[in-house]
């Protein structure tokens, strides 16, 4: 604590000095503690306006009270003045200036913010602001330096990362000095973390526009660095594939940071390293810990051919990828699927398909400017683009640690000598597989003997092989130590479960080696061959046990066997459960697939490989319920592709197998009805020769109506069909066909029909008819009744028992509510409706709900910010064939949306791309409500560009078509009339009458010549 403080009152050791000379000359000699103050200036200081006639003595008497106040030895007498005998530390208002200096001076936010605080804790005020004279001055002086400490305060804190300390500070600073762009980038940076990217991105916005308008420049470089950053940020986060840590991950930090770093400066990082010493789990913890969004982990342990390795990727990214699109190859499928932004890919194990993974690489990075790529191999890519990371051992001291844990984990109560466990360490080579192996056997044997034994492992394997890969070499000893443990049965076994990538539980072991073999699995557990079961009870192994029992496989010459019994596996199991996703119970089949979903997807490939047309129409039919439940559209069309063409023909020879193949083919069928209809020509005529199933069950009555198709009449013939089920999917049918015709009551009334149709309990048909009839009340914006039908289809998501909101229930409900302006309903809906999936249509409409409730709450920027986010996510140029239609209907809302708030400026190019974009849609059949988007878009935009008169009569034509109305307040129909009739009443009184006399061909020729001439209407 300083001894003598000047802010806000003149005190000594805590003692007040009474006086206003007293307190002006203690100001004066602190303003130069190294040299003091001479009479003459003391004398100018104290009396400016009068001097006293005696200044001198006048002085000596100020400096005599001062003196008896607070002792003889503070103020020194010099030879030609007076001095304060204290140092700068001793003085308040020098050692806050001192503070300011070393906050300038910090290396880092941390001792800034240090420096700073230190400083702020010797300011509580400025005193009277009426005092002058040398305290005055020094007070007001140290006011600036306080004001120049709090900006660095706010800066510090947001530098640090704490977004919600800062926040309020920058906001004031921001406030007072708008043009500081240093402090505008901070607020930038904690707003979004605090407030969401959409805050700061409308902040920037704003400020940008001032730029523009009053100076006509840009913000800095900086700035719009950090806009980029939000835009970045704004999209929905999207990590699959990432493993979480079973455990800690023993001295490997800095290697974690090391590979981190490596990214930000390479766009390709290879971890090299021999097998065994972690690759893999540093690979994830690294995906775990990066601050990129997009992040896509995919394992090439299951790949045997370079030729399968862009269509391993490409699988995994269409199953998980945030733009999953069909491509016209699998690494165009690559890169679209990771999108444009900021995105790591990692492909783990890659030494085995080195050429095809360096070919893969190559191939995307020259396309996606900002992707990174991480690789673990034996060998480096070789390509300009990469940097090596050579994995380290681990050294003696982690390594000891290491068994230690994993040790006292296998046996709690073993003894560990340290002499004895530091040798056996030695011996490891610093593998963190070996070290787990051989802490595994302390259950059976004391560590002495493990030593022992594992240097006459070594011996007997170093000296035989030697044409083997050296990379093989000392990983081979560690696992043959345990496999030289086994006896035959435990060995078999051990080779035949390794050829499932996915792992397995003790069911499907069953299953392979026949019989219940909790027994061997519990053997090879205890020799860490496997890994114990996890809260799933699945079985997994590591994927250099795995290599390893590949090779004794083959050497023993039971590949073929050891595949005809997967394939018999994945057959089984698929013929058990795949109808069950759309029966009574439909939870319990759908988690086995999901679990199963690895191991299925290679029996397919070994299926459709070898020919073997049972095994893939069963494991199709079970894969494709699960995607057809939970909406994996982009993986069962892009199957079905590959699948088709080997099963035009097949026909099984007993009903298991013809029940499979029918729904396989159902499903894919089905699916391209849906999203392209002249790609469902092919898979009916494969239907049409299959014999007809039971129509009490879903996909027989599917398949009963589908097959009729393009058939009108006979589609309304089954409408009436005393079949319950086949009379609820040709309604469902009609109800498609009359939306697309723009008659949306028609279609609602066929969908009002279905639920009187249906079984009790077939969750999966709930979900369906109450999803669809809850659209069609948002179009018909009947939000009440919406909310009732989104009710009753999520308790059958929850029946169903799926992964996340396969039909959007909760976003839907987020809309009705919007729609009945309840927005405090709506709140609370968005709150708990947890991360959207990572599909376009699923991303896009998690977008708009949340720009639409912005909207709704008045916060127009930030609405209006992720209506524009939206038409980027699903972009006309780039989203798949079947999203087009909508991605041109999402472009036509974002205008109206900007149109309704008088901001068309942000988005005039894409509203001027509108008449090109309707004429496309027409040409191409879009259904009607799409048109109609289009149109009343037209339509606003010219009402706010001043032509109302031809503005009324573009919306009285798009309500003909039955423009979509779900997202609201944006689409609301009685604002577009109110709207529309204050400006132009008596035009669109005459246009609505003009074209109701027009049939739906008529209107159609009608809006393609509007879309060609794009002509008055007057």
């Amino acid at each position: 604590m300083p001894r003598l403080t000047l802010l806000p009152r003149v005190a000594v050791d805590g003692v007040a000095v009474p006086g206003v000379r007293a307190g002006a000359l203690l100001a004066a000699l602190a303003a130069d503690l190294a040299a003091g103050c001479s009479t003459g200036r003391l004398v100018a200081e104290l009396w400016p306006e009068v001097p006293p006639a005696d200044p001198a003595k006048a002085l000596q008497v100020v400096v005599s009270r001062v003196r008896a106040r607070v002792g003889p030895g503070l103020v020194a007498t010099t030879p030609t003045g007076y001095r304060l005998a204290l140092n700068p530390v001793d003085v308040d208002a020098e050692a806050l200036r001192l503070h300011a200096a070393e906050a300038d001076r910090a290396p880092d936010p941390a001792a800034m913010l240090a420096a700073v605080d230190a400083g702020l804790a010797l300011w509580s005020g400025s005193g009277d602001p009426s005092d002058s004279g040398p305290l005055g001055a020094l007070r007001e002086e140290r006011r600036r330096t306080v004001a120049g400490l709090r900006r660095r305060r706010a800066l510090a804190l947001s530098r640090l990362g704490r977004a919600g300390e800062a926040l309020e500070p920058l906001e004031e600073l921001v406030g007072a000095a708008p043009e500081d762009e240093e402090v505008l980038l901070e607020l930038l940076r904690s707003e979004g973390t605090v407030r969401g990217p959409g805050a700061a991105l409308a902040r920037y916005e704003s400020y940008r526009r001032v730029l523009a308008d009053e100076l006509g420049t840009d913000p800095g470089a900086a700035l719009r660095a950090q806009q980029a950053a939000l835009l970045a940020e704004s999209a929905p986060a999207r990590r699959r594939g990432i493993a979480a840590e079973p455990n800690a991950l023993l001295g490997r930090d800095g290697d974690v940071a090391a590979v981190l770093a490596l990214l930000h400066t390479s766009r390709v990082v290879t971890v090299l390293g021999p097998g065994g010493l972690g690759k893999t789990r540093l690979a994830h913890a690294v995906a775990a810990r990066t601050d990129t969004r997009t992040v896509q982990v995919v394992s090439l342990a299951g790949v045997r051919s370079g030729a399968d390795v862009a269509a391993e990727v490409a699988d995994a990214v269409r199953a998980g990828g945030p733009l999953a699109v069909a491509a016209p190859d699998p690494t165009s499928a690559v890169a679209e699927a990771l999108g444009s932004g900021p995105a790591l890919l990692v492909l783990d194990n890659c030494e085995h398909v080195l050429d095809a993974a360096a070919d893969l690489v190559h191939a995307l990075v020259a396309r996606a400017r900002d992707l990174r790529v991480l690789v673990t191999s034996r060998a480096p890519l070789n390509l300009a683009s990469e940097s090596v990371y050579p994995l380290p051992q681990l050294d003696p001291a982690v390594t000891v640690a290491l068994f230690l844990e994993r040790a006292r984990a296998a046996r709690p109560d073993v003894a560990l000598p340290p002499t004895e466990v530091a040798a056996l360490c030695a011996r490891l080579d610093g593998l963190p597989l070996a070290v787990e192996l051989a802490a595994a056997r302390v259950r059976v044997l004391p560590v002495g003997e493990i030593l022992r034994r594992l240097d006459d492992r070594f011996a007997l394997l170093r000296g035989a092989g030697r044409d083997r890969p050296e990379r093989h070499r000392t990983l081979e000893a560690v696992v043959a130590w345990s496999w030289n443990l086994l006896d035959d049965e435990a060995r078999t076994a051990l080779r035949t479960l390794a050829a499932l990538p996915g792992g397995f539980t003790g069911d499907t072991a069953t299953g392979l080696l026949g019989g219940d073999r909790i027994d061997l699995l519990e053997t090879l557990v205890d020799q860490s061959l496997l890994r114990p079961p996890d809260a799933t009870g699945r079985f997994r192994m590591l994927e250099t046990v795995r290599e390893f029992c590949a090779a004794r496989r083959a050497e023993a010459g039971e590949d073929a066997l050891v595949t005809g019994r997967v394939l018999e596996w994945g057959r089984r199991t698929s013929l058990a459960v795949h109808a069950q996703p759309f029966g009574a119970e439909p939870a319990p089949a759908l988690h086995l697939i999901r679990a199963e979903q690895e191991n299925l997807l290679h029996v397919l490939r070994l299926a459709r490989a070898l020919g073997d047309r049972g095994t893939l129409a069963a494991v199709l039919a079970a894969l494709g319920a699960l995607w057809t439940v939970e909406s994996g559209t982009q993986r069962l069309l892009a199957t079905g592709v590959d699948c088709l063409p080997a099963l035009a023909r097949y026909r099984p020879a007993d009903d298991a197998g013809l029940a499979a193949l029918r729904q396989a083919v159902v499903q894919y069928a089905t699916l391209c009805l849906v999203v392209d209809p002249a790609t469902a020509v092919r898979p009916l005529a494969v239907l049409r020769r299959i014999p007809p199933g039971r129509t009490d069950e879903a996909i027989g009555a599917i398949a009963r109506v589908v097959t009729v198709l393009p058939d009108v009449e006979a589609l309304d013939e089954l409408c009436r069909d005393p079949r319950p089920l086949v009379a609820a999917v040709a309604l469902g049918v009609v109800g498609y066909v009359r939306e697309v015709q723009g008659d949306l009551a028609g279609a609602r009334a066929a969908a009002r029909e279905m639920p009187a149709r249906i079984p009790a309990r077939m969750p999966w048909l709930h979900m369906f008819v109450y999803g669809r009839l809850a659209e069609l009340s948002l179009q018909l914006e009947r939000h009440d009744e919406a909310l009732v039908q989104f009710g009753a289809a999520g308790r059958a998501v929850a029946e169903l028992g799926v992964f996340g909101d396969p039909i959007n229930v909760r976003l839907g409900t987020v809309v009705a509510h919007l729609g009945l302006g309840a927005t405090g309903a709506a709140e609370r809906a968005l709150a708990g409706a947890g991360p959207s999936a990572d599909t376009p249509d699923a991303v896009t409409f998690d977008l708009v709900a949340r720009a639409e409730l912005a909207l709704a709450k008045g916060e127009v920027d930030a609405g209006l910010a992720s209506w524009r986010r939206a038409t980027t996510v699903l972009d006309v140029d780039s989203c798949a064939a079947w999203l087009w239609p909508y991605a041109w209907s999402l472009r036509a809302m974002a205008v109206v949306a900007h149109v309704r708030h008088h901001r068309l400026d942000e988005v005039a190019g894409t509203a001027d791309g509108l008449p090109a974009g309707l004429g496309a849609l027409l040409a191409a059949g879009a259904p009607d409500p799409v048109c109609g988007t289009v149109l009343l878009a037209l339509g606003l935009v010219e009402v706010e560009r001043g032509r109302a008169v031809r503005g009324a009569w573009l919306v009285a034509i798009a309500e003909r078509f039955h423009y979509q109305r779900e997202y609201q307040p944006t689409m609301s129909g009685a604002a577009t009339r109110a709207v529309v009739t204050a400006v132009a009443g008596p035009a669109y009184a005459e246009a609505v009458a003009e074209y109701a006399g027009l049939d739906r061909d008529e209107l159609r020729a009608e809006a393609r010549d509007l879309a060609a001439a794009y002509r008055d209407l007057v």
